[in-house]
């Protein structure tokens, strides 16, 4: 007679992390449907057989306490339980009588980071508001990363047109608002591990120069640390230009296949360096210093990252960057920058037939950016009167109102609209208002090809996800509901032209090139690198359509000239003298993981302002002391901490605390929130005016003591 033994049956399943690009490889061993252990793929060919705390607390989130199981429709205050039947019968008559009465315009959505890593996802969430018509679309890109598409669109006729860094080969680095020891080295870009292969380059002979107002962790190991004024990087990048060409350290030959080089030339003649120089807070002679170094070694790149993008001129700052390396050769070469090859072409991602929109907002007349238009505009498209208005809002994997500026008057917005819905794993600060919560799908529990991200690694790397586990009983994808939807509105995804179908779609932008086949691609389930580093992929682009690189784009260089005249918007406010910044944890998701990742964090760390020691001893300000923060937006509690590691002038409070969590059944709280919500502080009418990405990074701010209190500012009404 056979026994069975009782042993539990282990599995080891291999996959990647969805949470941030560096997609780190992860082994999950498994039993049945439960997850035993997740650590780092050491045999992943391409990753660093490392993770973060995100990857290995995954299964926290996946498994959490109140993750929403089943649709979930609002009944006064609580929510009851309901299927997918209900929910799409009832979303869909909604959404048929708004578009019918007042246009497709009525019917907006917002994406945030998780449904970007998702491809079936972000790839079926598009179709439907293609289907539908609808121009009002909103993404978190809009908070840190519009630069980034911006300066791609207009220099390189691609809002995905993402350029790499080529670590390995590079013997100057120049990296401007940017922790890679930190954020790991990425931004819309993969380069696994890159913190230490930097680091190796450096104990190599190579420079690393860091540019940040914060002696920062990777600060710490640099050859030079240039402490700049928050949001006058460019003013630094500027004055390396100008330098450059005034002592003919640039190379014309590399040049050759850009249009405006001479225009640039002409407006880096403008400035004077010593101006220049007030402007950032640099010295003249540092900035002469660090164009020469930069323009004489033999290989070097510069990359500008979220510090500045996250600030007023985060647009002329990140052209500036891609200037200087296409004026000293760095650009599409060894030890410079340069577009991977790959199985994908990015630049087909701009030439769908709807999308990406380009129409102004309709309240702001703001132009989107990528297609989307920025989240500081969502409140007054769903509030101000007129065709167009939003009343119908998907809210797809995202907390904006904890992630954007002034959140308070998002979520009062929220409430006024005849429908909501809520697509996540969670109730978050951004759903309070839902009329309907539709369960997400964890990265986890679904298998998948993300075509396009294949496109971001700095080398010929691809990799499928695994599901690892089933979804809760019942639960469908994100794209199944998507796809229910349309149907249920009589509005055919793709066109009717494509069968709707994930993995049909990858399958059918692989074949565009040929290289691999997605049953290849699958059958390695570690990875699979499946070719040399190579360089030109730019340059082959471009010609094939026949342009050239932008080097001088129109707005860029009128926004610079305006600048360059405008002696105010360089001059600090005495009303507010400190200019607030942000900073990174690694053991945090900033804004949509805070309430799981960030809780594991001890100590008050979301409840703290951080001062320059000479700055808190002018104010009779101590470690500890509780102080009001303050802006022309808002006011909050926090606790001084006093540190020499910033300059003058500048203070640090963290993104992403302050918003709490909830048990959509019982209808209460299920974790208090930690800590401030800082983006209170910040307008979301004081905007970058190229990209409409609030002052994250640069807000001015005033720092009063007053007597000890232990009540935090949060988004609780």
């Amino acid at each position: 007679m056979n026994t069975v033994s009782k042993e539990r049956k282990t599995q080891a399943k291999y996959t990647y992390c969805s949470i941030c690009e560096q997609a780190c490889g992860l082994k999950v061993t498994v039993s049945e449907d439960e997850i035993l252990d997740i650590e780092p793929d050491k045999g992943n060919p391409y990753t660093w057989k490392d993770f973060c705390i995100k990857a290995k607390m995954a299964d926290d989130v996946r498994s959490h306490p109140v993750r929403i199981r089943t649709p979930l429709k609002r009944d006064g205050s609580k929510y009851v339980k309901a299927s997918y039947e209900e929910a799409i019968e009832e979303i869909g008559k909604k959404l048929k009588r708004l578009i019918d009465a007042q246009g497709p315009d009525s019917v907006g959505v917002y994406s945030g980071n998780p449904a970007g890593f998702g491809f079936a996802n972000s790839t079926f969430q598009s179709a439907f508001f293609d289907a539908i018509g609808s121009r009002q679309r909103f993404w978190v890109g809009s908070v840190d990363q519009n630069a980034l598409h911006l300066v791609a669109n207009r220099m390189y006729g691609s809002n995905w047109a993402s350029l790499q860094p080529d670590i390995d080969l590079c013997k100057c680095f120049l990296f401007i608002g940017t922790n890679p020891a930190i954020s790991g080295m990425n931004w819309v870009g993969k380069v696994p591990d890159g913190w230490r292969r930097v680091l190796k380059a450096v104990d190599q002979g190579a420079e690393l120069m860091i540019v940040d107002p914060r002696l920062s962790e990777s600060a710490q190991k640099a050859t030079l640390h240039i402490a700049v004024r928050p949001e006058q990087d460019w003013a630094l990048l500027l004055g390396m230009v100008q330098t450059i060409f005034d002592h003919g350290w640039d190379k014309p030959e590399a040049c050759e296949q850009a249009n405006g080089v001479r225009e640039l030339r002409r407006i880096a003649g403008l400035a004077d360096l010593d101006y220049l120089s007030r402007v950032c807070g640099v010295e003249a002679e540092t900035i002469r210093d660090v164009a020469q170094r930069f323009a004489h070694a033999s290989t070097a790149m510069c990359v500008a990252r979220t510090g500045p993008a996250i600030g007023r001129h985060g647009a002329i700052t990140e052209w500036l960057s891609h200037v200087l390396n296409l004026i000293t050769g760095r650009t599409d070469r060894p030890g410079g920058r340069f577009l991977p090859g790959s199985l994908v072409d990015l630049f087909t991602l701009d030439e769908g037939p709807n999308f990406p929109n380009t129409q102004p907002s309709r309240v702001k007349g703001r132009p989107p950016v990528a297609g989307f238009y920025s989240l500081a505009e969502l409140p007054d498209e769903i509030t101000v009167p007129g065709e167009g208005q939003i009343r119908a809002l998907f809210i797809n994997g995202g907390n904006p109102v904890a992630s954007g500026a002034q959140g308070q008057q998002l979520d009062e917005a929220l409430a006024s609209l005849e429908l909501l819905v809520a697509i996540d794993l969670m109730q978050r600060e951004s759903h309070r208002h839902a009329h309907w919560i539709i369960p997400g799908v964890h990265f986890l529990e679904r298998e998948e090809l993300h075509v396009s991200a294949a496109g971001v690694s700095d080398e010929p790397f691809v990799q499928a996800s695994a599901q690892c586990v089933e979804p809760p009983v019942g639960v469908r994808h994100e794209w199944e509901f998507f796809r229910d939807l349309a149907e249920e509105i009589g509005r055919p995804l793709f066109g009717g032209a494509l069968e709707p179908d994930p993995k049909l779609i990858a399958q059918g932008v692989l074949a565009r090139k040929g290289i691999l086949t997605y049953d290849e691609i699958v059958s390695h389930p570690h990875g699979l690198i499946y070719g040399e580093k190579s360089y030109g992929h730019l340059k082959a682009a471009l010609a094939k359509r026949g342009r050239t690189i932008e080097a001088c784009p129109r707005e860029f260089k009128e926004e610079l000239e305006r600048l360059l005249h405008d002696e105010s918007a360089n001059r600090g406010d005495p009303q507010f003298p400190y200019q607030l910044i942000s900073r990174r944890r690694l053991q945090m998701m900033n804004s949509w993981l805070t309430e799981t990742s960030g809780a594991k964090i001890s100590g008050e760390v979301g409840d703290q302002v951080e001062m320059n020691a000479e700055d808190a001893a002018n104010c009779n300000l101590t470690d500890g002391d509780r102080v009001s923060v303050r802006s022309a937006a808002g006011e909050l509690e926090a606790t001084v901490v006093v540190s020499e590691k910033i300059r003058s002038g500048v203070v640090i409070m963290e993104h992403g605390w302050g918003a709490r969590l909830f048990d959509p059944i019982s209808g209460e709280e299920f974790q208090e929130a930690r800590g401030v919500a800082r983006n209170l502080l910040v307008s979301r009418d004081d905007l970058d005016p190229l990209t409409g990405v609030p002052r994250l990074n640069g807000t001015p701010v005033d720092i009063r003591a007053k007597a000890y209190s232990k009540a935090v500012f949060c988004l609780r009404k």
